[in-house]
């Protein structure tokens, strides 16, 4: 039989030692044929199944034992040279086997396979950083491959040469080789098709490096098409890989971690780790623009490790300059100093003057940030020469952003305004809105700094546009953390247009820079549930489901034996510090893989209608008595939207909001101290609460006074660290706000619509209380007692489970839900309350679908959240409303377990006899402030703001 056929019917044989057997027995038959054939194949099988290519290198070492041909082995060693560099990036071991297979033919004088022999050397070199061996070497064996008109193993050659150029930052000569090498292998025709996708991969990168950006993209999914009709599977994942390396530079953020993700399980599954790592480095440039630095420092720690160990110095160098920047971003200066001059030392001594002048860039940028506002100026506009010079325009560009930003603090006008110009010119004609929104941001800087307020208005609104063309293109819940360092934007436009006094414009610059991520979840209908969209999907969601469940179980490990009676508590104690890290471990995992899941499902982000942030009205859904009072933050000072159903106005209060948070800090302390008073303290917390709420009244609200005068209903949408003070509960001196107002809350204005619109078709109360071990005992009684009045179903202990819960939620028309509750400001994803077989927590919420008219949490500190980017209120009132509720009752902080069953008992008592929930709420909480709820027989008071100004409510507050 033929080479070919034998070499098929020896890899039939599934057992390794069987095969051994099969060549032993037909060892006459085992000539150089046979020898190149199972070279063939185990580089085929390279680039897909790299435990089977090394298998076949055994079968090539056994066949030169029984042929005793020293080609035969130099064959093998090539081979396994090969799979140890190329698929395991085990570089130098690599090396090693070339050289070895390179003086078998030096020594029998085959010159022309020594030269072949060191093709693959190239790369092995070039990955270690000696790019001057790799040149000097290609040079030797292209002009003996050229001399024997060797076409094949000449054009991978040429291919590797370009490569190594590349790294060297050549990009136009690094081009011109892997053209030469394309247009050897179109010679070849069948033969020479896999090289071809490697070079139009290899054209995709210099392509995107070079800025063009659609030959770029051209040529990623030419190559992946040709690889993966060749069945290289591992290879048409490197194509994919390059792709979102080029969505990445465009902004395109999901899709880039969506191909990044898909390309990282091909890898892992193919026992690439080396290549899996790789990707995570990729991920951690886009992790950086999201604001995700805690999860970059971690993958470039592991990609740190593993390529030092294999002396892959490129990769550590480009893992330490992510380092540095996040470093910077968390202010951590030093550090990001001293990561990036370990970086350059690491490339200067590799001669890659392109990412060497990267780091200085980075450099430069930290330096503007510590307010060496010159020696910025100067290494960026130096950065930016050198770019040039390397046709690196994009790299260019962001060199000139430095350099502008520099000019700008230095007061140097016109030559910040002719950098910023070239910036804009690049961004524009490419389509980058990373170089855009930039650009136009110093253009409004420039403006407003010569007063034209007109012009600096029109680059805002260009900034704010190109902004939110990025913002959409992300997974939803990336959106918040991009949105964290370029909130100043929307502040500059709110600003100039209450200067220029324009209050309309002015609340509509400040709709679009609030809790858009949860309006987008509202109106675009987004499912951030844990399940499987997708068969693909699977996998994950079990992974998902497993995590969670060991999660809730550590967990419950943190239960105390302690009497309390508050219904939110926190483990503590050393104990339990280790569940607590395995607890913390578990969540990262949980976190990372739901947002994998989630980065797999967001087709919306390629929706470009969706990318533009449009404001829903609010004048039409005011009711004539209602005033809805906006707060939002610009640059330390408070503006205040006044909005009636006939007129819009902005006040601009005469106070910071640091005297505000000063303020705050002291009401939370009187607050913090309550639960540990006895009775004959209160009088004195009482009368302290109130003066501290008085002088909160006084800065906050007193200059609208007589804009609230004549409203019976307030709507208050706070902003920054508003949404932690209880307006409900300021006092003008004689009365707190709520004994002259009915008061409700909002995230921002545009969610009058979607509440006042909900679609609330539900039936019956469902009414869950659980008593943590019976710990908070009326949290039963206040399940049953609610359900009786409201003629519902109560579920109370062992029957309060997280099953009952989605059985029965989107049937219900109110949700009324008792227990203890655990807020989490270092991950408000696992916010919850304890039931009877584990936690219901944000991330479970997120898996509802509501169409409940009111949700009522009567747990401790449920309505606290944490104030993301873009004033996004992460936590478990998102959640609710993302699920569908029309409005809910919440905490600010720890409630009392006895007289929270009280007030809940009124409060739905008051809705029974018709009233609002508003006005229910506002009726439960007055009884509390006139002392109807006390305890005579135990001298308890319960008119201390701690017992009734907790709850509030948020969204729709009328009927039911």
């Amino acid at each position: 039989m033929d080479a070919q056929r034998f070499v098929e019917e020896l890899l039939k044989i599934a057992d390794p030692a069987l095969q051994q057997q099969f060549l032993t027995e037909h060892a006459s038959s085992l000539d150089d044929p046979v020898a190149y054939a199972l070279k063939a194949q185990a580089d085929q099988f390279l680039r897909a199944d790299i435990k089977r290519s090394l298998q076949v290198v055994d079968l090539l070492y056994h066949m030169a034992e029984l042929t005793g041909n020293p080609g035969h082995r130099a064959l093998g060693l090539l081979a396994e040279a090969n799979a140890r560099s190329i698929g395991l990036g085990l570089y130098q071991r690599g090396i090693d086997l070339y050289d070895e297979a390179a003086e078998i033919y030096r020594a029998q004088g085959q010159v022309v396979d020594q030269a072949k022999s060191q093709v693959g050397k190239i790369g092995s070199l070039m990955n270690l950083g000696r790019y001057q061996e790799a040149l000097d070497i290609g040079q030797w064996a292209n002009t003996i491959l050229e001399t024997h008109a060797q076409s094949r193993p000449r054009a991978t050659l040429i291919m590797n040469i370009g490569i190594t150029y590349e790294r060297l930052g050549e990009l136009t000569k690094a081009l011109d080789m892997q053209e030469q090498a394309g247009t050897l292998y179109r010679q070849l025709e069948a033969d020479g098709e896999a090289g071809l996708g490697s070079v139009e991969l290899n054209r995709a990168i210099l392509f995107r490096k070079l800025g063009r950006f659609e030959e770029s993209i051209e040529a990623c999914e030419a190559a992946r098409a040709i690889l993966a009709r060749l069945g290289q599977r591992v290879e048409a994942a490197r194509a994919q890989q390059s792709l979102a390396l080029t969505y990445f530079v465009l902004g395109r953020y999901n899709e880039a971690l969506a191909c990044l993700d898909q390309v990282r399980d091909v890898f892992a599954a193919d026992g690439r780790q080396r290549d899996a790592m790789l990707v995570e480095l990729f991920i951690s440039d886009c992790l950086l623009q999201l604001r995700r630095f805690n999860d970059v420092l971690d993958k470039c720690r592991r990609v740190r490790d593993l390529f030092g160990e294999l002396g892959a110095r490129y990769v550590v160098a480009q893992a330490i300059v992510n380092e540095a920047v996040a470093y910077a971003e968390l202010g951590r200066y030093d550090d990001a100093l001293a990561s990036l001059a370990e970086a350059r030392r690491i490339f200067e001594e590799g001669g890659n003057t392109v990412w060497a002048t990267s780091t200085d860039l980075e450099t430069a940028a930290v330096l503007l940030r510590q307010g060496r506002f010159e020696d910025s100026l100067v290494s960026a506009l130096a950065c930016a020469e050198i770019f040039r010079a390397h046709d690196s325009p994009v790299e260019e560009a962001q060199a000139c952003l430095v350099a502008a930003r520099a000019a700008l603090a230095l007061g140097q006008h016109q030559q910040a305004q002719n950098l910023t110009r070239e910036v804009l010119a690049l961004g524009e004609a490419r389509n980058l809105p990373t170089l855009t929104y930039q650009g136009h941001r110093l253009l409004g800087a420039l403006a407003a700094a010569r007063a034209d307020f007109q012009a600096a208005l029109v680059e805002y609104d260009q900034t704010i546009e190109a902004l939110e063309r990025l913002r959409g293109k992300l997974m939803v819940e990336f959106r918040v953390g991009f949105l964290e360092d370029k909130e100043e934007i929307y502040q500059d436009a709110v600003g100039l247009c209450i200067d220029l006094d324009q209050p309309v414009r002015a609340l509509d610059y400040a709709e679009r820079s609030k809790s858009r991520a949860l309006l987008d979840l509202l109106a675009q209908r987004i499912n951030l549930s844990v399940q499987a969209r997708d068969e693909t999907d699977r996998v994950l969601v079990d992974e998902l489901l497993h995590l969670r469940a060991k999660r809730d179980q550590l967990y419950r490990s943190w239960d105390s034996d302690e009497k309390f009676t508050e219904r939110g508590w926190i483990a503590s104690g050393d104990e339990r510090q280790q569940a607590q890290q395995e607890v913390l471990e578990l969540e990262n995992q949980i976190t990372e893989r739901w947002h994998r899941l989630l980065i797999r499902n967001a087709d919306y982000a390629r929706d470009a209608a969706l990318w533009q942030v449009r404001t829903e009205p609010i004048q039409p859904y005011l009711s004539p008595d209602t005033l809805l009072i906006e707060y939002f933050i610009v640059h330390r000072r408070l503006v205040v939207f006044l909005v009636t159903d006939a007129a819009v106005r902005a006040v601009q209060l005469p106070v910071e909001i640091t005297q505000v948070q000063q303020l705050l800090q002291r009401l939370w302390l009187n607050l913090g101290t309550v639960p540990r008073s006895v009775p004959a303290q209160m009088a004195h917390l009482e009368r302290n609460a109130r003066d501290l709420l008085a002088q909160l009244h006084e800065f906050v609200l007193a200059p609208l006074v007589d804009e609230m005068s004549g409203r019976s209903r307030l709507v208050i949408v706070p902003h920054g660290p508003l949404h932690y003070l209880p307006f409900h509960a300021l006092c003008d001196g004689q009365q707190y706000l709520l004994q002259q107002h009915e008061i409700s809350y909002l995230p921002a204005g545009s969610f009058l619509r979607y509440c006042q619109e909900a679609r609330c078709n539900g039936s019956d109360l469902i009414a869950l209380g659980h008593s943590f071990e019976g710990r908070l005992p009326h949290t039963v009684h206040e399940a049953r007692s609610i359900a009786a009045r409201m003629r519902g179903c109560a579920f109370v202990d062992n029957e309060a489970t997280l099953a009952r819960i989605q059985d029965t939620s989107a049937q219900c028309r109110i949700l009324h839900l008792a227990a203890h509750g655990d807020f989490r400001p270092d991950n408000p994803l696992f916010s919850g309350l304890a039931l009877a077989d584990g936690w219901l927590t944000t991330l479970d919420i997120f898996n509802l679908r509501l169409k409940a008219s009111l949700v009522t949490l009567s747990a401790c500190q449920t309505g606290r959240s944490v104030v993301g980017g873009g004033d996004e209120l992460l936590g478990l009132m998102r959640a609710f409303l993302s699920a569908g509720a029309a409005s809910l009752v919440l905490s600010l902080w720890a409630v009392e377990d006895r007289s929270t069953a009280r007030l809940m008992e009124t409060f739905y008592q008051r809705m029974v006899e018709g009233e609002t929930k508003a006005a229910a709420l506002r009726q439960a909480q007055l009884r509390f402030i006139q002392g109807q709820h006390g305890e005579a027989q135990t001298a308890t008071s319960y008119t201390h703001p701690y017992f009734w100004a907790p709850f509030f409510l948020v969204g729709a507050p009328g009927a039911l």
